[in-house]
C-alpha cells in the first residue's frame, strides 16, 4: 500500500500532465462525486455540539470532506460538547471531591470524562484536518528516506 495522496492543489511534487490528470480524477471521485456535508447540524446533537458543528463545517468545505465523513464530524462535536460540560462542572466542583463514606478526598470522576473526551476530540480532529499537525501533513511533501544496505555500502 502506497502513501496517502495529497490534494492536487497542495502537492509540491512536480507531476507530469498525465500524473496530474490521474490524481485530479481520483480527487474528483473521492470528493466531488459525493454529497456535500450538510451545513446545518443534525437535530440529535446537543446545544454545544450544534454550535461547534456550525463553527467547523464552513471551514471543512475547503477540504475534500463529504457527507460520508459526517459520522466522524458528529462524533467530534458530541465529544466536544461533553468536554465543555464536564469542564464547567469540574470548575464548579473542583478536581477533588470529599467522600463522606470514606472520610477522605478522592479524584472527581469528571476528570476521567475530561481525559476521555480530550483523547476522542484529538482523534476525530486529526481525521478531519482540524489540527495544525494534520493540516501540515496535507501540505508537506513526504521525503522517503532510503536506508543503505550492505550491498549499497560495499557493492555486490
Amino acid at each position: 500500500m502506497g502513501r496517502k495522496l495529497k490534494v492536487v492543489e497542495n502537492n509540491k511534487k512536480h507531476l507530469t500532465k498525465a500524473e496530474k490528470a490521474v490524481r485530479e480524477d481520483v480527487q474528483k471521485k473521492a470528493g466531488d462525486g459525493l454529497a456535500e456535508l450538510q451545513l446545518t447540524p443534525p437535530a440529535h446533537l446537543g446545544k454545544i455540539a450544534k454550535k461547534e458543528y456550525k463553527r467547523v463545517v464552513s471551514e471543512l468545505q475547503s477540504l475534500p470532506i463529504r457527507d460520508l465523513d459526517r459520522a466522524i464530524l458528529e462524533n467530534y462535536c458530541t465529544w466536544y460538547g461533553i468536554y465543555i460540560e464536564a469542564s464547567e462542572k469540574v470548575s464548579e466542583i473542583g478536581v477533588s471531591v470529599y467522600d463522606d463514606n470514606k472520610g477522605m478526598w478522592i479524584q472527581n470522576p469528571l476528570v476521567v470524562t475530561l481525559e476521555k473526551a480530550t483523547n476522542n476530540i484529538k482523534s476525530c480532529a486529526a481525521q478531519l484536518g482540524l489540527t495544525v499537525d494534520s493540516r501540515m501533513k496535507m501540505y508537506m511533501p513526504k521525503t522517503e528516506e532510503k536506508k543503505d544496505t550492505m550491498f549499497d555500502k560495499f557493492g555486490g
